[in-house]
């Protein structure tokens, strides 16, 4: 559902494939209207999918605050990482100081920030973007979009692959 006037909505998605270790990110904003106001997908070197998921929080954060977007819903389908942000728990993991990381970026960048968790069918443009940057040749070569992409039809079994069940 669009977010309401004046509010942009962010999905964001982290892919890894543990048969390879190939890792991306995504994400997809768009206005109260539904219209596209930029995307990316790029590849990452993670060690998990949880990282994954927490490297396209903090990834599509920072490109949004690029875009001058100061209120935003940020839709996720990682329960893990909904959890992991909208708790007052110091996380002392391994992944704890990216939590922390990400935390102080909403706080710094954006007047309001409203943490969702959306089903992952809700969630394909971000996940295809994600699954796109995997596929890139070398981490570091993101693909900023100003324009809807055009993807390849989706694979139900590719997506299955390269998605994770957190």
């Amino acid at each position: 559902q669009p977010p309401p006037s004046s509010i942009n909505k962010i999905n964001i998605d982290g892919s890894f494939n543990r048969d390879n270790g190939r890792a991306g990110w995504g994400f997809v904003a768009r206005d109260s209207s539904g219209h596209f106001l930029g995307g990316c997908g790029s590849p990452t070197n993670v060690a998990g999918p949880l990282q994954a998921e927490m490297l396209a929080a903090l990834h599509s954060l920072e490109r949004v605050n690029q875009l001058v977007m100061a209120r935003i819903i940020l839709e996720i389908d990682a329960t893990e990482l909904v959890k992991g942000l909208t708790s007052e728990d110091l996380d002392r993991s391994v992944d704890g100081g990216l939590l922390i990381k990400i935390r102080d970026i909403i706080s710094s960048y954006f007047d309001q920030c409203e943490i969702r968790h959306c089903p992952r069918e809700c969630n394909k443009v971000a996940d295809r973007l994600a699954s796109y940057g995997a596929s890139m040749v070398s981490s570091g070569s993101a693909s900023f979009m100003s324009q809807v992409p055009m993807l390849p039809p989706y694979d139900a079994r590719r997506s299955a692959t390269l998605l994770h069940s957190l």
